[in-house]
């Protein structure tokens, strides 16, 4: 784990915490898309579509707003096609059967533990993951 230098701080000292949380989703969102990215086609995680990336969503399994423990967590959260993360709310019981076959049942039901989990998130945290996940994406 790398440490936040004074400089990267002082960045974003002007930002509340609710900011540093949309800016943090904007740069982890951008890393899920470009790692389940396929030249310019996707899968979606739950109907198994292939689509053009521009239909992709960073599709979180465990919602980022009611388990806030899990928003930045990235077996959490992988590319699904704007059609079954908007229109069918996640299209969660496809989802979940995907997840399984990805990263195995005793995983799931370990990032669903965690998801009870209550997360406060604090300025240092969000900064490192903003900086951690631009970082990945270049």
């Amino acid at each position: 784990m790398q440490e936040l230098t004074q400089q990267q701080i002082k960045k974003y000292s002007d930002k509340s915490v609710s900011q540093l949380i949309k800016i943090a989703e904007r740069h982890f969102n951008a890393y899920i898309r470009k790692r389940d990215a396929n030249g310019d086609y996707f899968t979606c995680i739950s109907c198994k579509v292939t689509k053009h990336v521009s239909m992709m969503h960073a599709g979180h399994y465990l919602s980022a707003g009611h388990n806030a423990k899990v928003r930045f967590d990235e077996l959490n959260v992988n590319g699904q096609c704007s059609a079954c993360n908007t229109h069918l709310h996640g299209n969660q019981a496809r989802y979940r059967e995907s997840l399984v076959k990805k990263i195995g049942a005793e995983a799931v039901e370990i990032l669903e533990g965690i998801s009870r989990m209550v997360q406060k998130w604090d300025r240092f945290s969000l900064i490192f993951i903003i900086e951690t996940y631009k970082a990945k994406c270049k």
